[in-house]
């Protein structure tokens, strides 16, 4: 069993595309109505939020994310995080 979860993690790990910036993100797309930015060091898909979208942080972004996504504050613009 700790052989699988080691193993799990791992994968997991290898599949994340690391990144400092978004001009990091080479091997990551997204699908048509998505962007592509670098969130917490690992390349990710976000969304428009809901709602007015100014901020400077993300706890200044309202309304909800779809499907359990995090808000996040990115250029100015509340975005939703999106695998």
């Amino acid at each position: 069993m700790k052989a699988f979860i080691v193993l799990a993690v791992v994968i997991v790990a290898v599949s994340a595309e690391m990144c400092r910036e978004t001009r990091d993100c080479r091997t990551t797309s997204c699908v048509s109505g998505s962007e592509l930015h670098c969130v917490n060091h690992q390349c990710t898909c976000t969304t428009a939020a809901s709602g007015s979208g100014a901020c400077t942080s993300a706890d200044q972004c309202t309304g909800r994310c779809d499907n359990g996504r995090q808000h996040h504050c990115i250029d100015g613009h509340c975005r939703c995080t999106h695998f």
